[in-house]
């Protein structure tokens, strides 16, 4: 029997059983289940012949911050902390600093040599305790590691070639940085914004520190830390000589 008188004799069948009640039942259960084993296999066909579009969210940081770390530098530093602000400006080399402190309309010049603080007072300079706040979190020497353990959330590119990166980092990880201690509370992470000039270099970094201070203090507080860099590799270390009362 060949290909054509097979299908001669299928279709015979078929009309035999569209005749009666009992045999359009049967064709329809016939149809039914090649119905929903075609589609099945279309389904399974489709799912393994599937490929998710990928996605990437990483956020490439192309930004230098060794002008920083290498501690040579000009900078303006200002302080806004529940709405007082503080102002400082200087120059950097070799782990000394010397600067003037603008806070309530009144002016000081200080020198920062180490982990010594001098205020000038008349005509010499008295060792004080450190007038940074939040030293710890923005020191050069913890600015890559903070980095290393914040999230970049965004980055913003501009026609000029400046661009702004976004990160946040939450409470329980500044403690761990700064204290070695683990802690576990629920808040709102805090914000650290770099802006870059056209060579990738980061000469301006914002630390909004509202919820590690408010932990520190146990109470509402506000922080805004900006500091901008300047003449990198340029300030001469001989030049900041350490005062003296003599």
């Amino acid at each position: 029997m060949n290909d054509k008188q097979k299908s001669n004799k299928y279709i015979e069948a078929i009309k035999k059983l569209s005749k009666s009640s009992r045999g359009k039942a049967i064709l329809f259960f016939i149809f039914y289940f090649i119905f929903f084993f075609v589609l099945i296999a279309f389904l399974r066909s489709s799912y393994n012949n599937y490929e998710p579009p990928t996605t990437n969210t990483t956020i490439h940081s192309d930004y230098k911050i060794s002008g920083i770390t290498n501690g040579n530098y000009h900078f303006i530093r200002e302080e806004l902390i529940n709405n007082n602000l503080t102002a400082f400006t200087g120059d950097k080399a070799d782990n000394k600093v010397e600067g003037l402190m603008t806070t309530n309309n009144t002016f000081y010049n200080y020198f920062i040599y180490d982990n010594i603080y001098m205020l000038k007072v008349n005509n010499g300079y008295e060792v004080t305790n450190s007038f940074y706040n939040y030293y710890d979190i923005t020191s050069d020497n913890n600015l890559s590691r903070i980095l290393n353990n914040a999230t970049l959330i965004s980055k913003t590119e501009y026609e000029m070639g400046t661009t702004t990166y976004n990160y946040q980092i939450t409470t329980n990880t500044l403690v761990q940085i700064i204290n070695n201690t683990n802690i576990d509370i629920a808040d709102i992470p805090n914000t650290i914004i770099l802006e870059t000039n056209e060579d990738d270099e980061v000469v301006k970094i914002t630390y909004i520190l509202d919820s590690y201070a408010s932990y520190l203090t146990n109470a509402p507080s506000t922080v805004r830390i900006t500091i901008s860099y300047a003449n990198f590799s340029q300030i001469d270390a001989t030049s900041l000589k350490v005062p003296t009362n003599e």
